[in-house]
């Protein structure tokens, strides 16, 4: 038997209950209905759960062990009301104690385990998860709203309901909203240097402006009054995340909780070109990097980077990921000992050995998509790094 106390609320659909209960002891209560084909019926559909994703499982699996790891929103449960012992509490205002057990069954009714006795509604993603939290961590209480004697109908309609009428949020809006963060992170990192590039202006009276100046959709969406933005946040933030430490959820773990960065790392500069300068905390170094990087670009197909024509993939996302791809290349074939600041003048060089014309940027050429960003940097590579440097060019995945 499980027990909790439990608050009601009353909504359109009726009346459900909302309380809190440590994951390990509801694992031990729920079961999930997946909706599949059901063998030897003649192909009918039942059930009402999606199967779980492996990728999301995995991530889900990893994140409940970090430090700062939260499940904020419910998990909605339907428990069949001959599984329910519900009381209210004397002397407290609206409050319940609710018993959770299994049944015995019934005249024409099959028994119901204790293990089953709880549907999963909505949240099965973050139930399978917390299955490989640590068992030597301390509880992971999980807040759960509670239907009860809701029939297939009614659970149908609310999981439709959760999952439909959610919008997924913009990424750039996301990354946008580490402005507010305090502490260092690779995606802190990131959104810092994007922000940077963005705004950048140089020069006694700033009337020169950076590679990046107003070319970057702060939240996905072009800035009122603002022309020529042709980059989202969430593309240019991604491209620099590549170059930072791997295991970035866990680096910022360990920046919210006060865990050295200066530790031993299994990770070298020569794969993740950054990776030295976070752990050194020296973030213009990055900026630097990145904003001379693109100077040169800008330098090269002047036209195309910075007034491109309609279908020019140059300053877009395919020819931006494309670039910011080779920037390692480019990198590790300047730099030899140790990672430093790379000039301007040092990428010319590089980029002055490709002799793709400006009016090839194109997405006749280039097709939109992961195929044109490919070809792209394969061209700029055999073409910008002599043959006798290919042992410097590494790939990163």
């Amino acid at each position: 038997m499980t027990i909790m106390n439990v608050l009601k609320v009353s909504q359109p659909i009726g009346e459900f209950f909302i309380g809190a209960i440590d994951s390990k002891t509801l694992l031990e209560i729920t079961t999930v209905d997946v909706r599949a084909f059901e063998k030897g019926q003649g192909g009918t559909i039942d059930g009402i759960q999606r199967e779980l994703s492996k990728s999301r499982l995995k991530d889900l699996s990893q994140y409940v062990n970090l430090e700062y790891a939260t499940f904020p929103t419910s998990v909605i449960l339907a428990i069949d009301e001959r599984c329910v012992n519900l009381n209210l509490v004397e002397g407290c205002n609206g409050l319940y104690r609710l018993e959770v057990t299994g049944y015995d069954g019934g005249e024409g009714d099959e028994p119901i385990p204790l293990d089953a006795s709880a549907f999963v509604i909505d949240g099965q993603h973050r139930l399978a998860g917390l299955e490989d939290r640590d068992s030597e961590k301390e509880p992971f209480e999980v807040n759960v709203s509670i239907f009860i004697g809701a029939d297939i109908s009614d659970q149908a309609e609310i999981f439709s309901r959760v999952n439909l009428a959610q919008t997924k949020v913009n990424k750039s809006l996301t990354y946008d909203l580490l402005e507010y963060a305090k502490e260092m992170s690779p995606q802190k990192v990131a959104h810092d240097v994007v922000v940077a590039l963005n705004a950048e202006t140089r020069g006694p009276e700033a009337n020169q402006k950076g590679p990046f100046f107003e070319k970057i959709k702060r939240l996905g969406v072009r800035t009122p009054g603002v022309d020529g933005e042709t980059l989202a946040q969430a593309t240019v933030v991604n491209g620099l995340l590549r170059y930072l430490p791997q295991n970035q959820e866990k680096e910022r773990s360990k920046s919210l909780f006060g865990f050295s960065r200066k530790s031993e790392y299994n990770e070298s500069w020569r794969t993740r070109i950054f990776v030295d300068f976070y752990r050194d905390e020296d973030v213009p170094s990055i900026f630097l990097i990145v904003s001379n990087y693109f100077d040169a670009v800008a330098d090269k197909w002047p036209n195309a980077w910075n007034e491109p024509k309609e279908g020019q993939i140059l300053c877009r996302t395919t020819g931006f990921n494309a670039l910011i791809r080779f920037l390692k290349d480019a990198y590790l074939h300047i730099v030899e000992d140790e990672p430093r600041v790379v000039e301007k003048s040092e990428f010319a060089q590089v980029f002055d050995r490709i002799d793709i014309e400006e009016e090839n940027l194109n997405k006749d050429v280039y097709v939109p998509g992961s195929t044109g960003q490919g070809v792209l940097y394969k061209q700029l590579v055999k073409l910008g790094i002599p043959s006798n440097s290919k042992d410097d060019q590494q790939e990163l995945f």
